[in-house]
């Protein structure tokens, strides 16, 4: 977020700075070139350069068809967020239910911040039935479900925090390819 803000400050007052003469010119296009650079280094970094969870993610998961329902990015102070939904097309003809596949990850300024975080969720989470920590998954993650109506991952790797959450199971849902495409996710990070 500093950096953004950084950068932001930066190219407003490099804009508005007026030439003088020649010299003043190389000083300036040197500057830009700086900005541009941080700028670049920031975003092949940041949370927003990949794509960690798509539409055939979803599709795989849910096992039918789905549609994009929501999204949303933001900056808060110390945190990047990224959040989608997608919602199958239609209801299942077997379990009268119609899936939905949520997704959120995170981007904390500090490491503590998003080890924090994500103890605080587990915590809350560890005493009920169907939960269970997962090994090879991030730094740090746990896997729960009530075997009938949900399936949710929370993983934490380095500064990055990412969950899924199925809603509404269906008889098409895989929990095989749920549990791959969180794999896939953590390698991202």
């Amino acid at each position: 977020m500093k950096a953004i803000l950084y950068l932001v400050a930066s190219t407003i007052f490099f804009a508005g700075c007026e030439q003088v003469n020649g010299d003043h010119d190389t000083v300036k296009t040197a500057e830009k070139a700086t900005v541009a650079g941080i700028a670049s280094d920031y975003l092949k970094d940041s949370l927003f350069h990949k794509v960690y969870f798509s539409k055939p993610d979803a599709e795989l998961i849910l096992g039918e068809p789905a549609y994009l329902s929501d999204s949303s990015s933001s900056l808060h102070t110390g945190i990047s967020e990224i959040k989608l939904t997608y919602t199958a097309n239609a209801k299942d003809q077997s379990t009268g239910k119609k899936g939905a596949i949520y997704f959120m990850i995170e981007e904390y300024d500090e490491l503590i911040a998003a080890k924090n975080a994500y103890r605080g969720i587990k915590v809350a989470n560890e005493n009920h039935d169907g939960f269970n920590l997962l090994q090879d998954v991030g730094d740090e993650a746990y896997f729960h479900s009530d075997g009938e109506n949900f399936l949710f991952i929370l993983a934490r790797k380095q500064n990055r925090m990412f969950r899924i959450k199925v809603n509404k199971i269906t008889s098409h849902t895989s929990l095989e390819e749920f549990n791959r495409v969180s794999k896939k996710i953590a390698e991202l990070l």
